[in-house]
């Protein structure tokens, strides 16, 4: 299988995992309402999704032609945390085989991370929430002092944290930012098609591009990317 030649993988979580756009989009327009401002459509949120909270916002006030004003953002950014705490992930789902996938890197002993753009607490409820948190050994998500990808801060803490290194670790996302995050942490990087992206997956530049998740471990199938 592809993930055979690996001792971990690391996960990227919004759009890789979970389909979160519908949650995501929730709770943005609950924020945005707290001072006024009017929705915005599901289809604008998919392509702001990947940089954490307050970068949505930032992308939210620019789509609807509103300065993003420092004091602005951190309310904002404060009711959106909030209105998905309580949304509690209800119309997110995994994507198809997802939890296979999980289930069996874990029964074969690779250890399986996650390093998320996401907050860590929201990272958290929502493993607990879709029922896949035993399947993962580190979950880092932002809040913390590492900065946020394309920074390879927390892809390499969580590899460190695996007890691997980053030339036997693989990291899957979805996106530009995950690519560049690997790229600058020198890890093997594969991408879904799932995405929240404009460019197609085979246009990111990573190292292999999987229809399901379940391609990691489908037997015969080439270990390591060239």
């Amino acid at each position: 299988m592809i993930a055979a030649g690996y001792s971990a993988v690391v996960f990227d979580l919004d759009g890789t995992l979970a389909d979160t756009a519908i949650d995501i989009r929730d709770a943005l327009v609950a924020a945005l309402a707290t001072e006024g401002l009017p929705p915005i459509s599901l289809e604008n949120v998919r392509l702001m999704i990947g940089g954490g909270p307050r970068l949505l916002v930032e992308r939210a006030l620019h789509q609807l032609g509103q300065v993003a004003a420092d004091d602005l953002v951190t309310r904002l950014t404060r009711a959106f945390h909030d209105a998905y705490t309580e949304q509690a992930n209800r119309n997110t789902h995994l994507f198809t085989n997802v939890e296979s996938t999980l289930r069996e890197l874990h029964a074969t002993g690779i250890s399986v991370g996650l390093c998320s753009n996401k907050p860590d607490d929201l990272c958290r409820m929502l493993l607990r929430n879709l029922n896949i948190e035993p399947y993962f050994d580190e979950v880092l998500g932002s809040g913390n002092a590492l900065p946020s990808k394309p920074d390879p801060a927390m892809l390499l803490a969580v590899i460190e944290r695996l007890g691997a290194t980053p030339q036997d670790a693989l990291y899957v996302g979805d996106s530009e930012t995950d690519v560049a995050a690997a790229r600058a942490a020198g890890v093997p990087v594969m991408v879904v098609t799932t995405g929240y992206t404009l460019r197609s997956a085979t246009q990111l530049g990573a190292d292999g591009v999987l229809d399901t998740l379940g391609d990691l471990v489908q037997p015969g199938l080439l270990a390591r990317s060239a």
